[in-house]
């Protein structure tokens, strides 16, 4: 287990709304996090129906939250950051010193794009 004295400096540190974290909305509850949002492109290879040089681009962000006020993360699990939807794809990290966990998101995902 880890040092509870620990745990709370870096909980105190990383999700103070003033210095790092930010607010999100998870399955409709208001939480601090650590926000990272960015986007993703899969190539595809030449096959039937697919059009060469192509990519599929889709949202591929993070958040991390603690561990208390999301206790079991689940694939579906929707949130909303700045007005836009996500939803978890899956557990990224899990920091037990820390007492966060890192999830996944996915969103927008936006079909073939020419490259």
């Amino acid at each position: 287990m880890a040092n509870p004295f620990i745990k709370k400096i870096i909980q105190d540190a990383t999700f103070n709304e003033d210095l790092f974290a930010e607010k999100i909305i998870y399955n409709g509850v208001i939480i601090p996090a650590i926000v990272e949002i960015g986007e993703g492109e899969q190539q595809q290879t030449n096959g039937f129906m697919r059009s060469p040089n192509t990519a599929v681009v889709f949202g591929n962000s993070f958040v991390t939250v603690k561990i208390e006020d999301v206790p079991n993360p689940k694939r579906k699990d929707k949130v909303e950051y700045e007005g836009k939807t996500y939803y978890v794809a899956g557990i990224e990290l899990i920091d037990s010193v820390g007492g966060s966990v890192t999830v996944k998101l996915t969103s927008d995902e936006r079909g073939y794009m020419s490259l």
